[in-house]
């Protein structure tokens, strides 16, 4: 038995006044009650209890003993209960980690439902487009822009999404535009610097197979907001998210280009988890609604 388990022990035989009766309670023999007691005075190298043939009571220090292991045990159950609710209702505080691309285009519209739906729920956001370590940083949830390479973490693909080529129709009216991927070498080419890296080399399909090509210009950024915004305001040519700029397409503030060349993989938006066993409802309740808002929004169909 463990150390605490003697003091349970030793706190059933208080309350039932004998051995046997304490026997009973627990459901063990009275002989491994009676080497419980001694055991755990042994450790203590003090006498808990006066014991007769036919009375059993506590020594003076036995009563401290008894009024504190109560204190602890109740402490305890205490702890044990906000656990177990814990366990049930989502509630306390959610770290997520965010692409500020996903963060502009949709997480921020839905987090008032999300959050008036589970009042007991806070949110502490940090976004970036940077690769977090989940488990290393504290994260609950991370919705990364990417493949997961680590194989301990849970994923869950929350929409498709696809880099394309596009630009404002002001560009294309003053500059032209370009017809073949080859003509981009004469554009300026805006570019994603993410993970440490400038994402200047762009893949294209042709009859001959996928290539890539190394573009260049005189503007780069680290985030895909931004990059976003440079070429709605008409600052060059870029490789954009559909689910960014999706509606800018539609209403024509975009222009795509060189269609019939691009790579047609997709790329997974995804919520990344550190692991599915003993999931908190806190973390269950955000990745689900995520999936069904995305869902719903059929914010990358393009």
């Amino acid at each position: 038995m463990s150390r605490l388990q003697d003091l349970e022990v030793f706190v059933q035989v208080v309350n039932s006044g004998n051995f046997a009766k304490a026997a009973v309670a627990l459901e063990i023999n009275p002989s491994a009650i009676s080497r419980r007691i001694s055991h755990l005075e042994d450790q203590l190298g003090v006498r808990l209890f006066n014991r007769t043939t036919r009375s059993l009571s506590l020594t003076e220090v036995g009563e401290r003993y008894f009024n504190r292991c109560l204190s602890i045990l109740a402490d305890l159950e205490e702890a044990n209960r906000e656990v177990k609710q814990h366990s049930k209702v989502p509630q306390g505080l959610l770290h997520v980690s965010c692409s500020t691309m996903f963060a502009h285009r949709h997480l921020f519209t839905r987090l008032p439902e999300f959050l008036e739906h589970y009042p007991r729920l806070s949110i502490q956001l940090v976004l970036t487009d940077d690769v977090v370590d989940v488990v290393g940083e504290g994260i609950d949830v991370a919705i990364r822009i990417s493949e997961i390479a680590d194989s301990s973490l849970i994923t869950r693909r929350l929409v498709s999404d696809r880099r394309i080529i596009c630009a404002a129709p002001a560009y294309l009216d003053r500059y032209g535009t370009p017809k073949t991927p080859d003509d981009l070498a004469a554009h300026n080419c805006l570019a994603l610097n993410a993970y440490k890296t400038t994402l200047n080399q762009w893949r294209f399909r042709d009859p001959v197979g996928l290539r890539e090509i190394r573009v260049g210009g005189n503007f780069t950024v680290n985030t895909g907001v931004a990059l976003y915004e440079a070429v709605l305001a008409g600052l060059g040519i870029a490789r954009a998210s559909t689910f960014l700029a999706s509606q800018a397409l539609r209403s024509g503030q975009l222009i795509r280009i060189l269609s019939e060349y691009e790579d047609e993989n997709d790329v997974g938006i995804y919520a990344i988890f550190p692991s599915n066993r003993y999931l908190l409802p806190k973390v269950q309740c955000f990745v689900e609604f995520m999936v069904k808002s995305c869902l719903d929004s059929g914010d990358a169909s393009i």
